[in-house]
């Protein structure tokens, strides 16, 4: 089975699991290794998750007054 997650191409041949990058550089892991990613992944998945909610752009929030028809009235600095 071949697979694309993000820019790695990922597949399983008879030594393990293989990561390409679209530059041509491979990674190949056996199963041991590639287990042992796995349960790092596992491990670290909150804060995997919470590092990419830290990282995306800012968004600023806008607080609308219903009575100025919907012009920005109030700015709240809220990340």
């Amino acid at each position: 089975m071949y697979v694309i997650i993000g820019k790695y191409g990922v597949n399983m041949d008879e030594t393990g699991l293989v990561l390409t990058h679209p530059t041509g550089i491979s990674f190949h892991l056996t199963p041991d290794e590639a287990e042992g990613i796995m349960r790092f992944i596992k491990v670290y998945q909150d804060a995997m998750a919470t590092a990419e909610r830290d990282t995306e752009p800012y968004i600023e929030r806008i607080i609308l007054d219903e009575g100025s028809n919907g012009s920005k009235h109030e700015t709240d600095n809220h990340k």
